[in-house]
């Protein structure tokens, strides 16, 4: 019988892409999920644009995987590249700065 100390100590499985679903190995929704996102954005803070090498690499690989496992069903295009490359960008600072000037612009006009 374990007690509460072991289970604190038990260091949590992280949320890592299980492949070739591209599901998260633990909760199961689709990678990357809420909880790898914030994980990512910790672990490159200081370095947006390897995340985003990272993450197209992660969504060539999820497209070639994805395509393999249904031929016939392509998809959304959108949708799979604003699940890899479009949150990073809503997370960093200067897209948050210039999306706020250009709506801004567009209301003054």
């Amino acid at each position: 019988m374990s007690s509460d100390g072991d289970r604190l100590a038990t260091p949590s499985r992280p949320h890592l892409p299980m492949r070739p679903l591209w599901l998260c190995r633990r909760c199961g929704h689709p990678w990357p999920c809420g909880a790898a996102k914030v994980a990512l954005l910790a672990e490159y803070r200081d370095n947006v644009v390897s995340l985003c090498l990272y993450l197209a690499s992660c969504l060539h690989d999820a497209i070639d995987d994805l395509h393999q496992l249904r031929p016939n069903d392509t998809g959304s295009t959108a949708g799979v590249f604003d699940r890899f490359l479009g949150w990073p960008a809503r997370h960093n600072r200067s897209y948050r700065l210039a999306t706020t000037a250009s709506l801004d612009e567009e209301e003054s006009s």
